[in-house]
């Protein structure tokens, strides 16, 4: 059984938010996408970025205001919100004293693409 717990598990300040990347998870499992558990402290925002992938936030906790582009919408807690390729976003928390935490699952990226092509390779050769 494989447990990755969270009071052994390197968070990171990226894009703005604490981050507790999952997927893929080393020597564990490499799927085609990957999976983190951002945090973004109370009062602050995310970096405005792009990316080329897909991505879905799912709100765990906290309130917040979503930026996708021109659009923005309120979010809380099981909220979920598709953000595409190349699309410029930043996620703001509306809180001053709660964190406002988030899963996001990405896929489709140049890598994954790779090495969905390596798979698909060495499959062919085992025919």
């Amino acid at each position: 059984m494989h447990v990755q717990r969270r009071r052994d598990t390197a968070v990171k300040y990226e894009y703005g938010c604490d981050l507790r990347r999952i997927y893929p998870w080393n020597g564990v499992a490499s799927p085609l996408w990957g999976t983190a558990i951002a945090s973004v402290r109370p009062g602050e925002c995310t970096e405005p970025h792009a990316h080329n992938e897909f991505e879905t936030f799912l709100v765990l906790s906290g309130k917040g205001q979503m930026f996708i582009g021109d659009e923005s919408e309120e979010m809380t807690a099981g909220d979920v919100v598709f953000i595409p390729k190349e699309k410029r976003h930043r996620f703001a928390n509306l809180s001053q004293e709660e964190p406002l935490v988030f899963l996001t699952i990405f896929w489709d990226s140049p890598e994954a693409r790779e090495r969905m092509a390596e798979l698909v390779s060495t499959a062919k050769e085992d025919l």
